[in-house]
């Protein structure tokens, strides 16, 4: 057999096998997560373990499917936990992505930097964000309104109300941080379901979520040096 033969077969070989382990790993997650997505599967830098996202989550699966792993996986060489860097990865959503016509929007500053949140004006942890944010400057906000019902059954009326005020932005700034929802008839067309929709296919469960300019997802009452630094590191070139 010539030497350009036994490379075919050598790689022909290695394909046939990395298709089996992939296949051994999308079968484990599917019989394990049978309403889920079909998984994506990666490499990992541990030999005989790969990578299963599904749904916004990471697992780590043995090359013939038997054993799943929940993480995280960490280089500790390099002092990096890798199954939170992947999932900054698969979470990322692309700013332009979002309807910011569907948000309540002010500007701080020059609002260079840009920074959109999905808000519940109920959540206690989103009145402690809009805290944080009074101290933050150079920032352009857009809030969805993002209720969720089964935390808080008034506050869907509450968005509802402020969408409809006259000063959606001095309406949304008095619920948040006065605690003075808005009065009258709440009988404009909101978008509210439509930002759910979106949230559900983003796989946003949760208030407050921020969204950064580069797509960064950050997940609750962000401390101020932290959604300092997250919002420098995002408006970089």
């Amino acid at each position: 057999m010539g030497s350009r033969s036994l490379i075919a077969l050598v790689a022909t070989g290695l394909a046939t096998a990395a298709y089996a382990d992939e296949a051994a790993v999308r079968a484990t997650v599917q019989r394990l997560f049978p309403n889920a997505e079909a998984p994506t599967v990666a490499s990992t830098p541990i030999p005989g373990l790969l990578e299963a996202a599904v749904d916004g989550q990471v697992f780590y699966v043995t090359e013939d499917g038997r054993y799943l792993l929940g993480g995280p996986l960490v280089d500790v060489r390099a002092k990096r936990n890798l199954t939170d860097a992947r999932l900054a990865q698969i979470n990322r959503i692309a700013f332009d992505t979002l309807d910011t016509r569907l948000a309540i929007s002010w500007v701080q500053g020059s609002g260079a930097r840009k920074l959109a949140i999905f808000e519940d004006p109920d959540c206690p942890y989103c009145k402690a964000l809009e805290t944080t944010l009074k101290e933050i400057d150079d920032l352009t906000v857009y809030v969805f309104l993002y209720p969720i019902d089964q935390l808080h059954p008034e506050a869907a009326a509450k968005s509802r109300a402020v969408w409809c005020a006259p000063d959606r932005t001095k309406a949304w700034a008095e619920v948040m941080r006065a605690g003075v929802a808005p009065v009258g008839t709440a009988n404009c067309a909101d978008p509210i379901a439509e930002i759910a929709a979106f949230a559900k296919r983003h796989r946003i469960n949760g208030t407050p979520t921020l969204v950064l300019a580069d797509g960064t997802r950050l997940v609750g009452a962000v401390p101020r040096a932290q959604l300092e630094a997250e919002l420098r590191r995002a408006s970089k070139p």
